[in-house]
């Protein structure tokens, strides 16, 4: 009888320790879920997911497993928006209990959580960085493929003068505006879908006009988007098709549509835990108007443009250049962006 208990108290922390363990289930429709381990047959997982609660996903649609621990770090986002960075070591159906730095022990009602959002202890695979990128979704100011989140958004100024706001509305569709002021105002709603591991495709649209009713300026681009990479080192093309109000010889001021699509060719790269590598080159054709020969003809034109964005986990500055294509100059390049 001694043998059996003795047995029984090796095998059952061993038993309450798996039940406590943490896992990240990739399926075949790019998607992941990560939550709490609760049991298996030879058919099934019974899996406690962050935001999805009680779930079971069959083993035969498991394309990779990975066993993340006893605990997990995670952005917990709560109703009335504010977030905690934590330790999660264990979920309920009514209950998070968690450590964090700056509060010490949790115990949080599920009924006050509205997303909890898991962060890899090293974001990126690289030894020192403590964060994800904040700023996945955009370069300078072109966009990337890859979406925000439900309920992220983000504010951004360039120059002073250039301001705008995105919000996501899904996790795969998010809307935004600004105003370059006193002069114009555009609107830039986004879609974007992982479709693979290290793939994102998106398409989107910007749309701008002008405040002053003299000034007869108008812009109009419909783009394609495809990203390959990870939030932390990607890649993206895109291709776009626009309009422009444009003046002719005569003075007056039309929408023509482009004779050539557009393209941009831009790339992040994490080099520390708060810098970033930025390029964003955009390559385009305009129809100018020779004077002299009175003619039209169509010009390539392109700006590159190069630098750093220095982030925070809620914030980021990127300082660059812009070059004009075959010009000799560089235009100094700033911009500031706030996540909230």
């Amino acid at each position: 009888m001694r043998a059996l208990v003795f047995i029984f108290m090796l095998i059952l922390p061993g038993y309450l320790l798996a039940q406590k363990r943490f896992v990240r289930i990739q399926l075949p429709n790019a998607n992941a879920l990560v939550g709490q381990f609760k049991s298996e047959d030879e058919g099934k997982i019974q899996l406690l997911e962050l935001n999805l609660g009680p779930m079971q996903v069959l083993k035969s649609q498991i394309q990779t497993q990975d066993e993340l621990g006893n605990s997990i770090r995670v952005e917990i986002q709560l109703n009335d928006n504010r977030t905690i960075i934590c330790a999660l070591h264990e979920l309920s159906a009514d209950q998070v209990q968690a450590i964090s730095q700056e509060l010490g022990n949790l115990a949080i009602s599920r009924a006050n959580v509205k997303s909890i959002r898991y962060l890899p202890e090293v974001a990126g695979g690289q030894a020192g960085i403590q964060f994800d990128n904040p700023h996945p979704t955009r370069y300078f100011f072109g966009p990337s493929a890859i979406p925000l989140r439900k309920g992220e958004r983000y504010y951004q100024n360039a120059y002073v003068l250039a301001n705008s706001v995105q919000y996501g509305i899904s996790d795969n569709f998010s809307i935004g505006g600004g105003a370059v002021i006193p002069f114009a105002f555009f609107i830039t709603p986004k879609w974007g879908y992982q479709v693979a591991p290290k793939w994102h495709v998106g398409y989107g649209m910007l749309a701008a006009t002008s405040f002053i009713k003299d000034f007869n300026f108008g812009l109009a681009v419909g783009y394609g988007s495809a990203t390959y990479g990870t939030r932390e080192h990607n890649v993206t093309l895109n291709a776009g098709w626009g309009a422009v109000k444009q003046q002719d010889p005569n003075s007056s001021y039309a929408w023509r549509g482009a004779r050539r699509p557009m393209f941009t060719i831009s790339a992040m790269t994490r080099i520390s835990n708060r810098v970033m590598l930025v390029t964003e080159n955009w390559l385009f054709s305009l129809r100018e108007y020779d004077f002299q020969t009175e003619t039209y003809s169509m010009r390539n034109r392109g700006v590159l443009t190069g630098g750093f964005r220095f982030m925070g986990e809620k914030n980021s500055f990127d300082f660059g250049v812009l070059i004009p294509a075959g010009e000799a100059v560089a235009v100094p390049y700033i911009d500031y962006v706030f996540k909230f």
